[in-house]
């Protein structure tokens, strides 16, 4: 009889078991499958301060590049931004005011994509454009 009740909570005890591992695991999916929201939706600027876009700008380099009828300025690649001539200078600036305001931001993702670094000079003029559209 002793026998008999043994085996009748051993039973109860693995069925235990199991249905308490059935609920972690349930849990744990349900855990794993809700995610946390965002509070500045990803891609999005919180717009307090200019650190975002350069932040942007830094994220371009992941993207394909397109031309703003600039493929002259190929030739600069890898050339650091300090190391421009006025000449050279001048020509990134007839293409930076050639373009709509709009057509700045896009334009150094471009060029950050293609490995061109901006002048030094124009850096802060291109910042100021972006921020005035």
């Amino acid at each position: 009889m002793i026998y008999y009740i043994c085996a009748v909570v051993l039973v109860l005890l693995i069925i235990l078991y199991r249905l308490e591992r059935y609920n972690r695991t349930r849990n744990l999916s349900q855990d794993q499958t809700q995610q946390p929201e965002p509070a500045v939706p990803a891609g999005e600027c919180c717009g307090k301060h200019a650190v975002c876009e350069k932040q942007k700008l830094a994220e371009a380099r992941l993207r394909s590049a397109q031309y703003f009828d600039d493929e002259d300025l190929d030739r600069f690649k890898g050339r650091s931004s300090d190391g421009y001539t006025d000449q050279e200078v001048e020509e990134f600036r007839y293409v930076m005011y050639t373009m709509q305001q709009q057509e700045v931001r896009e334009w150094m993702e471009c060029l950050q994509a293609r490995e061109i670094e901006l002048p030094d000079e124009l850096k802060e003029e291109c910042y100021s454009m972006m921020n005035e559209v």
